[in-house]
């Protein structure tokens, strides 16, 4: 039968990776259904089997040349590594094939629309290459034979004492299905062809924050998925000076004392409407950390209306360090006279900025 270093054509310091090349090419040669001897070819298999299993390989060794039993078991040949090391599925099963199955993964893309875009609305192209299964080439292939186009197909194999039968890649179509009967020009034989995509996202008054819009199967095309996946776009909102929460608008403005007593009048430059509103308050003092509310001048409502534009007041106090003797009265006629009573700890108190 010969030694299995000899049947497989390696060194005897061949590493794992070499054995399993060797086996590769010399079952493409002698395999059953590629016309090759079915003992050969098992002569072949037994002197793999032993030697990608490094327990068995030492005492191989050790013990030198004849078959091994096969041990099984703990320590024994896993068989989830010798079908996984020739491209095979377990026992019974599919798998480790080259023909992919299911839906790829998705695609997320983030991507920043300015408030005003939110609020009227926008429809943004997306342009990218996209790779999808080349159309001709089905012209250019047939179905295999092997597999009857599955891909896969039901073997038997002897593992040691032990007969098994396993769903196993289709060496003759390397587990695509199909076989080439000649050159597809279009795609090179790749299989997959590069292409121009567009997707129009529209945005829409009463989108949020964060929201995505799904695209479904706008991913490529790849061998390990039957589906491609999806395009995820995440809209980002740029605010600017405003915050935004629900369909309320928050905003900070700054008024003088003097306007927080008197009453002021404000212009917003930037609201998304594009328009400018002008807001006058002639309601009373009002406090530092005031909120003023502003009814429907906010953002669009999804099942329609407005939310409220919230406007927080930031009072700048005046650098007045002493009040004049007439301007106090001034004070106390439009405020009220205050009783102030010396005490002998006056001189103690100081003004600071």
């Amino acid at each position: 039968m010969g030694d299995f270093y000899d049947r497989l054509g390696i060194s005897k310091d061949a590493t794992p990776e070499e054995i399993k090349r060797a086996y590769r090419d010399l079952a493409r040669i002698h395999h059953p259904d590629k016309g090759g001897d079915a003992e050969k070819f098992k002569t072949i298999q037994e002197a793999a089997e032993v030697l990608t299993d490094e327990r068995r390989r030492q005492e191989y060794d050790a013990r030198g040349r004849g078959p091994m039993p096969f041990t099984g078991g703990p320590g024994g040949m896993p068989f989830g590594d010798i079908f996984s090391m020739f491209g095979q599925g377990g026992v019974g099963g599919g798998g480790g094939g080259q023909r992919g199955g299911g839906k790829g993964p998705s695609q997320p893309i983030d991507m920043n629309i300015k408030l005003e875009n939110f609020y009227s609305g926008i429809a943004i192209n997306i342009n990218f290459k996209q790779t999808r299964k080349c159309p001709d080439c089905s012209e250019c292939t047939e179905q295999c034979s092997g597999c009857g186009g599955a891909g896969t197909r039901m073997v038997t194999r002897q593992m040691g004492f032990m007969v098994v039968q396993m769903n196993a890649t289709c060496d003759a179509c390397m587990g695509r299905g199909r076989r080439t009967t000649k050159d597809c020009l279009p795609c090179g034989n790749r299989r997959f062809v590069d292409k121009d995509k567009t997707l129009e996202a529209k945005i829409l008054p009463g989108m949020a924050d964060n929201e995505r819009l799904v695209f479904e199967g706008e991913c490529s095309d790849s061998p390990e998925f039957s589906t491609p996946g999806d395009i995820v776009l995440i809209l980002h909102a740029v605010h600017g000076q405003y915050s935004w929460k629900d369909a309320d608008l928050h905003y900070r403005h700054t008024i003088t004392y003097a306007e927080s007593v008197l009453g002021f009048e404000f212009t917003l430059d930037d609201h998304p409407s594009g328009k400018k509103p002008s807001y006058v308050w002639t309601g009373g003092p009002l406090i530092h950390g005031s909120h003023l509310v502003f009814f429907g001048a906010g953002m669009p409502k999804k099942g329609g209306g407005f939310g409220d534009l919230k406007v927080e007041l930031v009072v700048a106090q005046p650098h007045i360090t002493r009040w004049s003797d007439s301007d106090r009265e001034m004070l106390e006629r439009v405020l009220g006279k205050v009783n102030l009573v010396k005490t002998d700890a006056q001189d103690l108190l100081h003004y600071t900025e």
